[in-house]
Formats: C-alpha cells, sequence, structure tokens
C-alpha cells in the first residue's frame, strides 16, 4: 500500500519524533488542532508552514499529496470550498511508534452542495511528526459518503437510495 510504503519512508527520514509528554509534543498537537479548529482559506497559508513539514505525505481519503507545496494549493482549493468548516478533537492517542491517531468531529458547510446545511461527520487522524513538531506524515480516515458525497446532487440521491436498500 502506497501510504504504508509513505509511513516507513518517513519513519527513516524522522526517527526522532518529539518525545512524549514533553512541552514540544504538546506544542505540535496544539498546533494541528488550531490549523483545522476553523479551516479557511487565510488560516491555511498563515499555518501551514508552522504546521506541515516540507516533505509532507498527506492523504485525506478524496486525494493524496507529497510536499508542502502541493498541499498548501489544495487544502486553499478545499478551505475555498466551504462555507465553514471546523473540526473538533476528541480525543489524542500516542503509539508505540511514536505516532498520534486522533479522533475528531468535523463540521462543514459547503458553498455548493446542500447550501446553508452543515454536515456532521467523525474521524480518525494518523500523524507522525518530525524533531520540529511539524506533521511529516498525515492520513485521515473518515466516510467520505456521509461527509461529503452524499451532498452532491445526483450522487448523493444514488448512495442514499443504495444505503436503504442495505
Amino acid at each position: 500500500m502506497e501510504t504504508l510504503t509513505e509511513l516507513d519512508a518517513l519513519r527513516s527520514r524522522h526517527p526522532h519524533p518529539p518525545t512524549a509528554g514533553s512541552p514540544a509534543e504538546a506544542e505540535a498537537l496544539a498546533r494541528f488542532g488550531a490549523f483545522f479548529e476553523s479551516f479557511s482559506p487565510d488560516r491555511v497559508g498563515g499555518l501551514l508552514a508552522a504546521t506541515y513539514a516540507e516533505d509532507i505525505y498527506f492523504n485525506d481519503t478524496l486525494k493524496a499529496v507529497r510536499g508542502r507545496h502541493t498541499l498548501a494549493h489544495y487544502l486553499a482549493e478545499s478551505a475555498a470550498a466551504v462555507e465553514d468548516c471546523r473540526v473538533r478533537v476528541l480525543s489524542t492517542t500516542r503509539t508505540a511508534e511514536g505516532e498520534y491517531l486522533l479522533r475528531w468531529r468535523m463540521s462543514i458547510r459547503f458553498k455548493r452542495f446542500r447550501r446553508g446545511v452543515d454536515t456532521e461527520t467523525v474521524g480518525l487522524s494518523h500523524l507522525r511528526f518530525d524533531a520540529d513538531g511539524r506533521v511529516v506524515y498525515h492520513q485521515d480516515y473518515w466516510n467520505a459518503a456521509d461527509g461529503l458525497y452524499e451532498h452532491i446532487p445526483v450522487l448523493g440521491s444514488l448512495i442514499r437510495l443504495i444505503k436503504r436498500r442495505l
């Protein structure tokens, strides 16, 4: 799997994430939470370099990108497509490998789909930080059907029909 290959490579290039319980660990997690707590184009531009490393691998289940420059473009486009998007981290677990699993709830209101309707979804982010506390690996796991696809006019109707028949 591409994602696991990327993770192994990043573990090799960044073998020393912040120490468990350290101020650097707390700061890294706080920066990540602040980045997504109010997801907007100006926040993406202002917080990206402090939050994500230059050699970031990012996969939100919709798209996989490599490199901070490419990520900046993708996230700016994503933020511009929503009227409002807020992510609240519900819990954080540190793994034995020094990585983090963050369970979150996202509230999103799209500009083009179901205007004025807030959509709620939950998900999980798998993160690895570099020694400076910037994210080098970001893999999201969430139900894109509930969080996005159901709100696209024709596709959403088909998904809801399929769900009713299951």
